[in-house]
């Protein structure tokens, strides 16, 4: 992998955890909100749910943008690929086939 595909995957993962911070954050901040008796229509919950919305939607072009790439597995030499997370959660690695044993 070329120095500037390593640089890129670090920029991207990076940006996709603090945008899935956010995006948990902003669901606390929903819960925080219904919880202090603010009905699911209130402007409040209204605009928490449309940021979270909006985190969620920039978490899943990151997500997809990361799974362009495709590594190598330093223990095993498998190919390994991006699994997008769900929700507010962040992806992860996965072998891309079963390890043998």
């Amino acid at each position: 992998m070329a120095a500037s595909d390593a640089r890129e995957r670090t920029v991207l993962e990076d940006a996709l955890r603090s945008v899935s911070r956010q995006a948990i954050k902003a669901n606390d901040l929903i819960d925080e909100i219904l919880a202090a008796g603010l009905g699911g229509s209130d402007p409040m919950t209204v605009h928490a749910k449309m940021l979270r919305l909006e985190l969620l939607n920039v978490k899943a072009d990151l997500e997809r943008e990361r799974g362009r790439f495709v590594l190598d597995c330093s223990r095993c030499g498998q190919t390994m690929h991006w699994i997008s997370g769900l929700g507010a959660r962040p992806g992860h690695w996965a072998h891309r086939e079963p390890e043998t044993a």
